[in-house]
């Protein structure tokens, strides 16, 4: 066998020194190094979306050509639910701030699991119905009772639109991040900031609640 090398055969090739290799702590290192990239923006602190499926939180991502902050809904699905476009598993969604039938607040709106085993999301006022995980239209403006058939009267004019949807992950330490759309522009400054405006305070941007996150989460 001399001159043949190790090729081919187990146990004799030069293996790599103990400890190197993509173990827990490096996997940790670069999911922190991805969360940090400027196309995952925090959006939501641990604790300030309920841990119940279902519950919901109003959140600002991203701003407008128009310079108006997109709102977002998040939305607690069952434990292990995929949110879509991730490629880890997540049990929060990201999706419009508001109904695209009726403009209702998607913050009152409910959820539920269809027959096929699709999360759905619907609106509090109209009872237009989404498929959580693709934006896909389930029901547009059912008319069911006199407040969705008023709903329905009003907006029948409207075409029939998939609901928006974001990306989503959620960090170890509970922090809830979504990704924008490509060339989607940052936020200058937060309801919070433009109150703090209002009120004379000294406001604080995003990029510093950010960097402040993320020293926290350092030292936790």
């Amino acid at each position: 066998m001399k001159g043949k090398g190790t090729r081919g055969m187990p146990g004799k090739a030069v293996r790599p020194p103990a400890g190197s290799g993509f173990n827990k702590a490096s996997k940790k290192r670069m999911q922190q190094r991805d969360f940090s990239r400027s196309e995952w923006t925090l959006v939501a602190e641990k604790g300030e979306l309920g841990e119940a499926p279902g519950s919901t939180l109003a959140v600002e991502a991203g701003v407008t050509p128009q310079g108006q902050n997109y709102i977002w809904t998040l939305v607690r699905g069952e434990t292990g639910a995929g949110a879509p476009g991730s490629d880890e598993a997540t049990d929060v969604y990201a999706t419009d701030g508001s109904c695209r039938a009726c403009t209702f607040p998607l913050t009152k709106a409910t959820t539920s699991t269809e027959a096929d085993g699709t999360t759905a999301i619907t609106c509090g006022s109209c009872g237009s119905k989404w498929s959580m995980e693709k934006g896909e239209v389930i029901d547009w403006l059912p008319g069911e009772g006199p407040v969705q058939w008023m709903a329905a009267k009003l907006n029948m004019n409207k075409e029939q639109e998939s609901a928006g949807s974001l990306p989503t992950r959620v960090s170890q330490a509970g922090r809830v991040y979504v990704r924008l759309p490509d060339g989607t522009l940052p936020i200058t400054k937060t309801a919070a900031d433009r109150a703090a405006d209002l009120a004379g305070a000294a406001p604080v941007s995003t990029s510093d609640q950010v960097k402040a996150a993320q020293e926290k989460a350092k030292s936790a």
